[in-house]
Formats: C-alpha cells, structure tokens, sequence
C-alpha cells in the first residue's frame, strides 16, 4: 500500500486527533476491503511509513496530553494527580 506524503501527513493529523481508523481510511477514500491490510500495517509493519505516520501522530497528542495533565497536577489538581499517579503505576517495568 503506497500512499502520497500528503496522505501520511493526514494520517499523523488525524492519528493526533484519535480518530478511528475506520474514519481515517474514508477520509484517506480507501476502499473497505484494505482496512485489514491497514491495520495489519498500523500494528505490526514498523518499517512502513503509514505506521510511522500513524504512531508519531498519537504519540505526539499523547505527549501533550500528559504535560497538560502534569502541569495541572503540580497546579495542585486531584483529579491530575491521581491521572499522574496511574501513569506512574503503569509505566513501571
């Protein structure tokens, strides 16, 4: 599957939104009988640049997310230390 550099870069847009990739394959006007090879590639095709795409777009807005959180929780948030604390609990090995 070879999409255009604009394409990925409205996947990234759209993976930062957290859009269903249902919705992001109508916006992309892919046909619904590749949406197993799609997300075939989304979770397991490291090297293919739709999964790059995808990825860093949800992991930047995750990114933003958690610092917003962050700054909240040291702005003395309950509900954003405890969010804090749950990401700590879980990003233990």
């Amino acid at each position: 599957m070879n999409l255009s550099e604009e394409q990925l870069e409205e996947i990234e847009s759209m993976a930062s939104l957290f859009m269903p990739v249902k919705d992001i394959m109508i916006c992309l006007e892919l046909p619904p009988f590749m949406q197993d090879d799609f997300i075939e590639i989304l979770e397991t095709d490291y090297s293919n640049p739709i999964y790059k795409a995808y990825h860093t777009g949800r992991l930047n807005a995750e990114i933003e997310l958690r610092t917003s959180i962050k700054m909240a929780a040291v702005n003395g948030s309950n509900p954003a230390q405890n969010t804090m604390l749950n990401f700590n609990n879980q990003s233990k090995l």
